[in-house]
């Protein structure tokens, strides 16, 4: 495996996203490395190149290959690293380049390595295309996005290649060629005619297209690169079966089909009704989209749908810009949005402002704490914790982001709270899903403890040697690694990794560490939803009232909230809601479920501690009474699911309707104190609907 992956590269070049602005394109390349002796003699090194899905490096050997050419590096030529070293007196000196492109592809680098080979020129027919050149062998070399007007040009040292042409809705054209001294003239390169389709204008929603009689799923956001990791696509930003519209100028007005027949569903977040329409693409034709604007279907009043987990290119790991991460949450109908890029404070609101939306969405300033360094303080690094809502502070290092790497997280809640009075901080992600093999994960803090090496054990107390490193507190300030305020009992589509952190939830409150459950996307690119799952939080505010976020974040620190992938919940046991205290130790428990028509329902859960204590088959939304009797103060919890199936599967693919709330406590004994009822009963395990 480790020979597959190594070649004898020495140029990286890494191309932004085509919808950034300006477009980008950077290359580090190795120009020589030599081994220099004590007396200043010196003789160039091989270099070699790896790739991998997480990583791609650039880098040498220690000495000259005694056996072998080295290019690429094989088995011989690997046996040698063991009789290889660096000696005393001995120096490794390198001459790299850092090549800045002006366009997003690779030849706006290579064309700068190599300045004097010939040129090849052409024109396509359809300037939206993009141009890979292959090596004879079939190697990757080179791409070029051509001009405004589709005529290109690059320049490639003498040979013979390949070029593929690629362009949206699936059209392609390849052509084989031979550079000369002279260069190379490859004319005008004719692309299928494309199919069209008019998006409407005016009106926020998300455009799910599905091929039918026959057709494929459309692809949109392809751009063409075809860059592969072994046989594995890359994934691309952008890249869906789905088209959002914001309702304002600057949406897309029309979108590129291979030919075919499409079902398009519009929809609009949980809340909304699901229209459809069917239409017949034809290649070199523009048809009109006609159909209806989803209407709404459900509403909670005096609860706010938020996502308090989303990224954009501002983050380090996703290139997705801004203004589409934007559009696409307008789409699909939440009401706020926070700002958890890694590692960077980022404001929202300007750009909202600029996009029309700034009465349409609130936002809330925050940051995705990520660690990742691991040193004698933190050998498991702390984990990622979201912080909202922070300053942002544009003339600071990343908008004045915390500082936490090598930091235990008792210190970065300290820091964090000291420089942003009132910011929350929540625990995300906590665990890989259900199921899953994998060991400690860096930024999984249930699996590692941060100091402790090994996973927190729900069955046991916090203080246990197993678990108490989470509660030490720090000498100066008091706080411990466990006080942050909420955690993410549900991180994007799938239920495994609510039910992986669900028992630790549950064994914080037995304990009487009562944090806020949350519910949240995670959401860096088009193809994986933003706003599903989202998070309601209960701020009654009157009509017309503007946004208050301290009361929001005040709400949201007292578990008026509920985590949800489509039904709504209303929760009440006596005259108490969720995140509210009920005094007495008899009670009827009273749920109400509303869904839009296309989201299942089928059972409902109740918990008592944690332990589950009526599981209910229902045939829909409606209204259910649950009698309960406590014997001691403690916590009640709720659950709704229903079947991935039909309308809800094609909406929303890999999601499951699901929905569940924070905790009414219960003072039993009427004393006025709440006391946690402790760890006594088994936590439950995976709980599967009849």
């Amino acid at each position: 495996t480790m020979v597959a992956a190594i070649t004898g590269s020495d140029l990286h070049v890494m191309v932004g996203e085509d919808a950034l602005r300006p477009g980008r394109a950077y290359g580090l390349l190795l120009r020589s490395a030599l081994l220099v002796g004590p007396d200043g003699d010196s003789e160039p090194l091989p270099h070699l190149a790896i790739n991998s899905e997480h990583f791609s490096l650039l880098g040498v050997f220690a000495r000259p290959f005694w056996i072998g050419s080295g290019s690429p590096p094989g088995w011989l030529e690997l046996s040698q690293i063991l009789f290889m070293d660096i000696r005393a007196g001995e120096r490794v000196v390198y001459e790299r380049s850092l090549l800045v492109g002006q366009r997003a592809d690779v030849a706006s680098v290579t064309d700068q390595v190599w300045t004097d080979a010939p040129e090849v020129r052409g024109t396509l027919s359809d300037p939206l295309g993009r141009l890979s050149i292959y090596r004879e062998s079939g190697a990757p070399i080179t791409t070029r996005r051509p001009d405004p007007d589709g005529r290109f040009a690059l320049r490639l040292p003498t040979g013979r290649y390949r070029a593929e042409v690629w362009a949206p809705g699936g059209r392609e054209a390849t052509r084989s060629f031979d550079v000369t001294p002279r260069g190379a003239d490859l004319g005008r390169i004719e692309l299928d005619p494309p199919a069209r389709v008019r998006l409407p204008e005016g009106t926020p929603m998300r455009l799910v297209f599905l091929g039918i009689e026959g057709t494929p799923d459309p692809v949109f956001g392809a751009d063409g690169r075809l860059f592969r990791v072994g046989d594995r696509e890359f994934f691309s930003a952008f890249r869906s079966s789905d088209r959002s519209l914001a309702g304002v100028p600057g949406d897309p007005q029309e979108v590129v089909l291979p030919p075919g027949r499409y079902r398009v569903i519009a929809s609009r977040g949980p809340e909304f009704h699901v229209t459809e329409s069917v239409i017949d693409a034809r290649a070199g034709k523009t048809v009109e989209l006609e159909i209806e604007a989803p209407t709404r279907a459900v509403a909670l009043e005096g609860w706010l749908g938020a996502d308090l987990h989303v990224h954009s290119a501002h983050s380090d790991d996703t290139g997705l810009a801004l203004r589409e991460r934007l559009t696409a949450f307008q789409a699909q109908g939440a009401d706020v949005i926070v700002s958890t890029e890694h590692d960077q404070i980022t404001d929202y609101a300007p750009v909202l402002q600029q996009m029309g939306l700034g009465d349409a969405l609130e936002s809330i300033v925050g940051v995705e704490i990520t660690t990742t360094v691991r040193n004698n303080t933190t050998p498991h690094t702390a984990g990622h914790h979201n912080a909202f809502p922070m300053r942002w502070k544009p003339d600071h290092y990343r908008g004045g982001a915390p500082a936490a790497e090598g930091t235990r997280l008792r210190t970065i809640l300290a820091t964090t709270r000291s420089e942003n009075p009132g910011a929350m901080v929540q625990l995300n992600h906590p665990r890989p899903e259900s199921g899953s093999d994998e060991g400690p994960q860096d930024g999984s803090l249930f699996t590692h403890q941060s100091v402790a090496g090994h996973a927190f054990d729900p069955t046991q107390p916090i203080a246990a040697e197993t678990n108490a490193s989470l509660a030490e507190a720090d000498p100066k300030t008091g706080l411990r690694d466990l006080d942050f305020d909420a955690v993410e009992l549900l991180n994007g589509p799938k239920l495994s990794y609510y039910r992986a952190v669900r028992a630790d939830w549950f064994s914080l409150l037995r304990q009487g560490e009562i944090r806020t459950a949350t519910a949240n996307s995670d959401s860096h690119r088009l193809g994986a939803l933003v706003a599903l799952p989202r998070t309601y939080v209960e701020v009654p505010t009157a009509p017309g009232a503007p946004f208050d976020e301290t009361a929001f974040i005040a709400a949201l620190r007292a578990g008026r909230a509920f985590g949800s992938t489509g039904p709504l919940l209303q929760v009440r046991l006596g005259e108490a809601g969720i995140g509210e205290r009920f005094v007495g130790a008899r009670g009827v428990l009273e749920l109400a479920v509303t869904a839009a028509p296309w989201v299942p329902v089928s059972s409902v859960r109740v918990y008592v501690n944690g332990a589950l204590r009526e599981d209910r088959h229902v045939d829909g939304p409606g209204r259910f009474e649950f009698p309960l009797q406590f014997e001691q103060d403690g916590f009640v919890t709720v659950e709704v699911e229903g079947e991935p199936e039909g309308r809800y599967s094609e909406v929303a693919p890999g999601f499951t309707p699901f929905a569940f709330s924070n905790p009414i406590f219960v003072d039993a004994d009427g004393d006025g104190n709440w006391s946690p009822p402790g760890l006594g009963q088994p936590l439950p395990t995976t709980i599967t609907a009849p």
